[in-house]
């Protein structure tokens, strides 16, 4: 065992792979990502917006590749990774941030709505860590972050699978990262509170209404503001930036609420 570590490459050799990169969170980091350096190969079902999120960081002095992915076919995910390798090498830093959000109560669910919650944010994340991971290991180096969910130990109403399935990842990303102890990989949650992204903007209005009505009711509304997704891009950049012998295991980042002109 060596208690010394050798030093971080440069982030010009340490190709991002991106998922959900299409928008929200995922674009965000892609591009955070890209400023400090990283190669990045942003990854989606959306191909025509990877196309413009690629001409956007090369038109900032950055590099990266598109290629699409559905992350809930482990054909897809494999495609993905290989077309990854083949642009930049192998992977040294794997942002997992793909999602989309189905409301409903738990039990007025249909099942297989339900079950498609839990593929896209549990075990499409597994997927991608049985595809990149153990390269990581085998190189001894690299960086893997998923962004989990508040609701994971806040539980909201009306959010259909998304707390099982947020709340199964982190749980996932916690036993992972313990084995991971000693291997050079480190593993990290990115834990977003409210954030102003396009998961939920396809409501009809009376269901955001009744998700309103009942997060207010259960103390989920204490004030309107919402993250940015670079609010959380900078959880991520910060994340695989720290220097080799430390590591950041979670971060939660919340939205401040608004200054208040009478604070009695």
């Amino acid at each position: 065992m060596s208690l010394r570590f050798p030093p971080q490459l440069d982030n010009a050799v340490r190709p991002a792979l991106v998922t959900g990169a299409s928008s929200g969170i995922g674009r965000a980091s892609a591009e955070a990502l890209a400023a400090l350096g990283h190669p990045v190969v942003v990854g989606a079902r959306r191909a025509a917006r990877l196309d413009e999120l690629v001409a956007t960081i090369r038109e900032a002095g950055g590099e990266a590749t598109a290629c699409a992915v559905d992350v809930t076919d482990a054909g897809s995910v494999a495609d993905f990774v290989a077309a990854a390798t083949e642009a930049y090498g192998d992977p040294e830093v794997l942002v997992s941030s793909a999602g989309t959000l189905t409301m409903a109560r738990v039990w007025e669910m249909d099942p297989g709505e339900f079950a498609a919650q839990l593929d896209i944010h549990l075990l499409s994340v597994h997927r991608l860590l049985h595809a990149i991971v153990p390269g990581m290991v085998d190189r001894r180096r690299g960086d893997v972050v998923v962004i989990g969910s508040d609701v994971a130990y806040t539980a909201r109403p009306r959010s259909g699978a998304y707390v099982a399935a947020k709340a199964g990842l982190e749980n996932m990303a916690n036993q992972a990262r313990k084995e991971l102890e000693g291997t050079g990989v480190r593993l990290g949650v990115v834990r977003p509170g409210p954030v102003m992204t396009e998961m939920g903007t396809e409501f009809d209005p009376e269901t955001a209404e009744s998700v309103i009505n009942d997060w207010v009711r259960h103390g989920f509304g204490r004030h309107p503001r919402m993250c940015k997704p670079a609010d959380l891009a900078r959880g991520v950049a910060a994340m695989v930036s720290m220097p080799r012998g430390a590591q950041i295991t979670e971060l939660e980042i919340q939205p401040e609420a608004p200054i208040e002109e009478d604070y009695s």
